[in-house]
């Protein structure tokens, strides 16, 4: 009582001074004090009035930085209540004031879900408004921790959304800023570096599961490894899968071994939709298998190869079906060989089929049509990888025939091509041997012609002295 006393004491003059020397602040809310006349502004911001015990609460308005709500013209009492023209201290922070305070993680998703859970509040903001956070967030894995075990640990809103100031704890906070702001911690660009934050902290992960299963901490790392992280930062992909997109935003969990399809689906919607229609789909639900990373993988996810397929050593059919694993059979794994075979030849013969294309063209010959008809070879090799996801042989083994057909029909058109260009220089050499003969005939009929007033044959040219020399000469 003696502490809260003495603020007050220390308080009411700080405001007083600054109720008369500050200078006009920004528009506020309607009903509520301007910058210069609010209470909470003018006593928190005096830095010599906060010792160690209470540091904390030093907060001045230049610590707000780019939040996204003091932009917006939102203040302290918006986020806390209480009464912002009420210079005691205690009549200020009184409960009956609306005053909210923040004593415990487990306060945060209520705190900042008073406003954002409400929804003719956040129409102000936004014609619709997503007004669910908190209530996903209490479904999330992080929620249901903090909720049942009370571990202060678990990330809550300020973990992925920063503080909306900085303090005397830490003056370098930076707010809370736009999601689509570059600089955000929730920017898809940023999101799997904050996710490290706890997840990459062995310490801090040690320990913890999830169905009984370790949660582990090198996602991150396997993650950033990933044909998906590629994609971002190489390719600038922004749509590009990163952390929540698999596992959720505010209701974040792992996908369960039922729903992992349906996770990758949200992407890659034909592939899911050739799994679910299966028979697979039961066999891997039956052993416990979560579906797509069974063969692709989790978190490091690779580009897929042609040796994914097949019974080979990097062959992912192999980890099952050849030592019979989770009910595998040896008809599964004939099929597989078939199908990467078939995929094979096709390869080869596009391939080719290039090089054919590619020596008519340096030829000279008109070959454009055929070229571009190849590409429908190559959408055809595309389409059957896709449908090795029915694992059957004969869906694959259709699409396929469809891209044999086209390279037959290719390299024939290059053949002919070239056929025709041997056929050309073969008629040109053929038409210019009577021509070259017919230039000898001329140059020895011309030789033997006499030459005028002579008599004699030959040519003649004038010698130095003006005279004539060669068989005319005398």
């Amino acid at each position: 009582m003696k502490r809260l006393s003495a603020i007050s004491v220390i308080c009411f003059p700080a405001v007083l001074l600054g109720l008369l020397f500050t200078g006009a602040g920004r528009a506020p809310a309607a009903d509520a004090p301007a910058d210069d006349e609010n209470a909470c502004i003018i006593c928190h911001r005096e830095e010599d009035i906060w010792d160690k015990d209470t540091r904390r609460f030093y907060v001045a308005d230049k610590h707000f930085g780019g939040d996204v709500h003091w932009r917006a013209g939102l203040r302290c009492q918006d986020c806390h209540g209480g009464d912002p023209a009420e210079t005691d201290f205690r009549k200020a922070h009184a409960v009956d004031t609306g005053f909210r305070s923040v004593k415990s993680p487990a306060d945060v998703p209520g705190f900042c879900g008073h406003c954002h859970s409400d929804n003719e509040y956040m129409r102000q903001f936004e014609p619709s408004p997503r007004v669910d956070q908190e209530s996903q967030y209490w479904s999330s894995g992080h929620g249901q921790r903090l909720e049942q075990e009370n571990d202060d640990k678990v990330a809550t809103c300020t973990s992925c959304h920063h503080k909306p100031h900085g303090s005397g704890d830490d003056l370098e906070e930076p707010g809370i800023l736009a999601v689509d702001d570059q600089k955000s911690p929730v920017y898809p660009t940023k999101v799997a570096e904050t996710c490290k934050t706890c997840h990459a902290d062995s310490k801090l992960m040690t320990g913890r599961t999830y169905h009984g299963s370790p949660i582990g901490h090198d996602q991150y790392a396997e993650w950033r490894q990933s044909v998906h992280a590629k994609a971002m930062f190489e390719q600038d992909d922004l749509s590009a899968p990163t952390c929540n997109d698999c596992h959720g935003n505010h209701g974040a969990l792992p996908p369960d071994v039922d729903s992992v399809a349906n996770a990758c689906g949200s992407c890659h919607t034909k592939v899911a939709q050739l799994f679910m229609q299966t028979q697979m789909q039961h066999r891997f639900q039956e052993a416990g298998l979560p579906g797509c990373v069974t063969c692709h993988g989790k978190h490091d996810i690779g580009s897929p190869t042609d040796e994914m397929l097949g019974m080979g050593d990097s062959a992912v059919c192999a980890k099952c079906h050849r030592e019979g694993k989770f009910g595998a059979t040896p008809a599964g794994a004939t099929e597989a060989k078939e199908m990467r075979a078939s995929l094979d030849e096709l390869k080869t013969q596009i391939d080719d089929v290039k090089l054919l294309v590619s020596k008519a063209e340096r030829l000279g010959m008109e070959i454009s049509g055929p070229r571009f008809d190849l590409r429908k070879a190559n959408d055809a090799l595309t389409n059957a990888r896709t449908l090795i996801h029915t694992f059957a042989v004969d869906p694959v083994e259709e699409k396929l025939q469809e891209g044999f057909a086209v390279t037959a029909k290719v390299g024939k058109a290059a053949r002919e091509a070239l056929d025709d260009y041997t056929f050309r220089r073969v008629w040109l050499a053929a038409s210019l041997a009577p021509i070259l003969i017919v230039i000898v005939l001329l140059v020895f009929y011309i030789r033997s012609r006499p030459e005028p007033g002579t008599g004699r044959a030959g040519f003649s040219a004038p010698s130095a002295d003006g005279g004539e020399m060669g068989p005319a000469a005398e």
